[in-house]
């Protein structure tokens, strides 16, 4: 069900709050990333052990033209072509080390695409002036000393053909269980114009670190199939859900003048899709009157939402508040939940889908 509030002042907090128009139960916190608490002592203790000191190995250009160089503990990839494919034995940058991808521009993207056997742990940065996509489907992880800062970047443990890839055509899919995990700091800076994106998708994916794409789109979803549109406004569709997809933010997101997107989809009705946020995420209106968007979304039929933390759409510089959507078949509202829509001038913004 769609989860509808009213918003109310609070002179205390200095804050607009939403209240539950259908207000659940409030009962003791709990937590709720069991699932993701596994998966992610799993990739850190192969983090640990495998990424200090090195970099990517085995690149090999399969689409596109580019070539890969390196020096000292920084890697070079210039890319010629406006798309790039590169199949990688692995893909783990060391603490202290960096990759960077040198691109003709803004909407050139790179694929790389990890063929061996070990998690991507990146400890060290990733920097890129265009789009960088990375997929394993053994596991992804963005250590807290990781720091990305690129035009737009996708990581996911789903794969992708290169043909569709080359097409422009990005769906992902596969059967990995495996997580993208974001403990790090991720900025997509778009074109300067426009705001770039981050998606992370996997059947489970977690960020308790930093994400930013002002202007832009920070997605993080849950499921097996997942088509990713980046050509005009950016849609994200899951086609075919995962076993036990879960969505779980404890960090903080900031998309302002954009849109924040989490969703999960089950495979069937015997298996579950959790969304969980306890952290900060927030998309304020822009001085230029750009509105954003939250949307937290888990399975309509199977999906459990549990909402806490922060839901920041307001409007402080001028022009009206944004939208906060928090849909599910079962939606729990956790007691620490503050959400903001109001506007210091402008009319407040939308609580429900």
């Amino acid at each position: 069900m769609n989860h509808i509030y009213r918003v109310v002042w609070n002179s205390v907090m200095g804050t607009w709050q939403a209240v539950a128009e259908c207000a659940r139960g409030r009962g003791k916190s709990r937590s709720v990333k069991p699932l993701l608490a596994a998966a992610l002592l799993v990739l850190a203790g192969a983090g640990q052990s495998q990424a200090a000191g090195i970099l990517p190995t085995g690149g090999s250009v399969v689409a596109g033209s580019g070539n890969i160089s390196q020096s000292g503990n920084a890697m070079t990839i210039n890319q010629a072509s406006n798309r790039l494919a590169i199949d990688w034995q692995s893909f783990s940058v060391g603490a202290g080390n960096t990759v960077n991808f040198v691109q003709p521009g803004a909407s050139a993207v790179a694929l790389n695409r990890v063929l061996g056997a070990d998690v991507s742990s990146i400890q060290g940065a990733i920097k890129a002036n265009g789009q960088v996509f990375l997929i394993n489907p053994n596991g992804l992880l963005f250590s807290p000393t990781s720091q990305v800062d690129v035009g737009s970047l996708v990581a996911s443990t789903l794969n992708m053909r290169t043909a569709d890839f080359m097409a422009g055509h990005y769906t992902f899919e596969g059967a990995s269980s495996n997580a993208v995990v974001n403990q790090g700091n991720i900025t997509a800076v778009g074109d300067g114009a426009k705001g770039g994106t981050i998606a992370l998708i996997a059947a489970r994916v977690s960020n308790d670190g930093a994400l930013s794409a002002n202007g832009g789109n920070v997605l993080m979803a849950a499921g097996g199939n997942v088509t990713l549109d980046l050509g005009g406004p950016v849609k994200l569709e899951v086609s075919q859900g995962a076993l036990n997809a879960q969505v779980d933010n404890g960090g903080g997101v900031r998309a302002d003048g954009g849109l924040v997107y989490l969703t999960a989809k089950a495979v069937n009705e015997l298996t579950s899709a959790t969304v969980n946020n306890t952290g900060a995420i927030r998309a304020q209106t822009l001085a230029s009157g750009a509105k954003g968007e939250l949307r937290l979304i888990a399975d309509m039929q199977h999906g459990v939402l549990n909402v806490g933390g922060s839901l920041d759409a307001s409007a402080p510089k001028g022009g009206d508040g944004g939208l906060i959507e928090t849909s599910g078949a079962r939606v729990n509202t956790l007691p620490d939940l503050a959400i903001n829509a109001g506007a210091a001038a402008g009319r407040g913004g939308g609580m429900a889908d």
